[in-house]
């Protein structure tokens, strides 16, 4: 009997259920596990996908960045000292929200990147950027790395390499940027000022009677305009156009009515303006400056790199007659931007002697005033080596808190003692003054050609040192007029009969002098153009590369 229960009870397979639960445990709990081991390395995966791509996206930033900065600051000159543009021995770098790098460079990006990588995951990732010349290359390569760190083939392309390092996963990306530029001022302007002081057609119109006015001004003025265009066989010039800073653009948009007032020291009458302007064409020009602060800048940063001149302050003095040289020691050099802070104490005069001409891309003066001054003689207007300034003199009018006030000040810029402007004349704010004064007249040379042959040469050198104290006006009113050379008890015993054909003859004698004097101002397109500033900047099309993990 229990033999025979033992054996029913082993033939039975009620416990069987329990070892195939605990073999389903131990199947599932090493799929379980083996699944936990997937989900755990593609959770580290995936934070360290994460960590990549925070490392693309911080390097991506630091390339656009970098490419938006070369807008401002183009590496058109080698860095000093010059290093390589290999990954570990040049570039610029920093870390985020540790202000670790020290040079400029960094510190054009560090405030813009600190403040877009705001999360802790971004704490402590540093960053590199690499400025490599592009050598005519459409695609990255490394060899790229250890070439010029600049732009040394002028075209207006370079390589930007940008490397960013996250929790200790790095990653690269490279693109070529384009830079675009622009003129700094606007080529159709050969003179922009809120109003213009010029003696030529003044002392012409003081001379004597209307005859005299009429027919000096005509020939002269229409002739050679103080201010010319760039040719002067347009019928309706495309440039040397006057800018008037009225202000009325400020305030009516489009207006074109601001010419009553604005150039009162021109003349007492409207219908001169077109003897005294190119072809009388004035256009209106918005008060407070020619450029922007960009532009401005840009300028002080081209002055402040190889061959430009950066001074921060020039001598001056209060008078024009007794103002100091303003000690530009450079040579001329067609590609210098000259600037000057300020001149004096940011409100006086200082001189370029361009007796021997100069040239420079630009002459910019922050606070203060400028004389381009040559030699007091008249020469040809196709001579280039003697008084002649070629290249852009703008005048920022700083010294002067409101540049919209309307009282009129002491010239920014004077040209005077023959010299000549080949380029453009800016002048900040309609306030500003520019003096375009012509040299003086030789009447020494004008009473000799005048009276010999004629009268007697013999009289003429006693003549010449009556006429030197008479002055221009006096000495012209003599030869034309007559004048008592002696009186005895108010008697004239010996004068000076009227100069037979008076008015002709003296016309004729001042046109010989001036005629090769020109315009003070002509207008040069090419010359303005060549002031270039750069404008937008960015990667161009096809080139991004990312360079993955390093």
């Amino acid at each position: 009997m229990r033999r025979h229960t033992m054996t029913r009870r082993m033939r039975e397979e009620r416990g069987s259920a329990m070892i195939t639960a605990l073999i389903a445990t131990i199947l599932m709990l090493g799929l379980g596990l083996a699944l936990l081991s997937i989900v755990d390395t593609q959770a580290d995966q995936s934070a360290q996908e994460r960590t990549r791509d925070r490392g693309f996206n911080l390097s991506e930033s630091v390339l656009t960045s970098q490419a938006f900065v070369l807008g401002r600051s183009w590496p058109s000159t080698p860095p000093l000292p010059n290093p390589s543009c290999g990954v570990d021995g040049a570039g610029f770098d920093d870390t985020i929200r540790q202000s670790t790098g020290t040079t400029a460079a960094a510190a054009r990006l560090r405030a813009n990147l600190d403040a877009s990588y705001t999360d802790t995951a971004y704490d402590g990732a540093k960053w590199l950027v690499n400025i490599c010349d592009d050598d005519g290359t459409t695609v990255w390569n490394d060899t790229l790395l250890n070439q010029k760190t600049w732009d040394s083939n002028s075209n207006k392309k370079v390589w930007v390499r940008a490397q960013a390092t996250v929790a200790g996963k790095t990653r690269a990306v490279a693109g070529l940027v384009q830079v675009r530029q622009s003129s700094a001022v606007d080529s159709s302007f050969g003179l922009v000022s809120g109003s213009l002081v010029e003696d030529l057609s003044a002392t012409t119109r003081t001379i004597t009677n209307a005859p005299v006015l009429n027919g000096l001004t005509t020939r002269l003025l229409n002739d050679s305009p103080p201010v010319a265009a760039d040719l002067p066989t347009y019928p309706v010039p495309s440039s040397g156009v006057t800018g008037l800073r009225c202000g009325l653009l400020d305030q009516l948009g489009q207006a074109k009515t601001c010419i009553p007032g604005s150039i009162a020291a021109l003349s007492d009458t409207i219908p001169i303006i077109d003897d005294l302007v190119n072809g009388g064409k004035i256009t209106q020009f918005p008060s407070t400056s020619s450029s922007n602060a960009s532009t401005i800048g840009q300028l002080r940063t081209q002055s402040k790199t190889p061959p430009g001149v950066y001074m921060p302050t020039a001598l001056g003095s209060g008078s024009a007659a007794g103002a100091p040289s303003c000690g530009i020691t450079t040579p001329s050099n067609p590609e210098t931007v000259v600037f000057i802070e300020k001149v004096g104490d940011g409100n006086q005069y200082c001189v370029v002697d361009v007796s021997t001409s100069r040239r420079y891309k630009a002459l910019v003066i922050d606070s203060g005033r400028v004389i381009i001054r040559g030699n007091n003689t008249i020469t040809p207007y196709s001579t280039e080596t003697t008084n002649r300034f070629t290249g852009v003199v703008y005048a920022l009018n700083l010294q002067t808190a409101d540049q919209t006030s309307n009282t009129p000040l002491t010239p920014l810029v004077r040209i005077d003692q023959g010299a000549r402007v080949r380029g453009a004349v800016h002048a900040d704010g309609k306030n500003a003054q520019v003096a375009l004064i012509a040299p003086d007249f030789d009447t020494g040379a004008l009473v000799t050609g005048l009276l010999c042959p004629g009268l007697s040469c013999a009289l003429a050198p006693t003549l010449n040192g009556l006429f030197g104290t008479l002055g221009v006006s006096g000495t012209v009113n003599a030869l034309i007029n007559g004048q008592c050379l002696e009186t005895v008890l108010g008697i004239c015993t010996v004068s000076l009969p009227p100069l037979a054909g008076g008015v002709a003859a003296v016309i004729a004698g001042i046109g010989s002098q001036i005629a090769n004097y020109g315009s003070a101002i002509r207008s040069d397109v090419d010359v303005i153009k060549a002031l270039q500033v750069y404008g937008a900047s960015g990667v161009v099309s096809g080139t991004f590369r990312d360079l993955q993990a390093r």
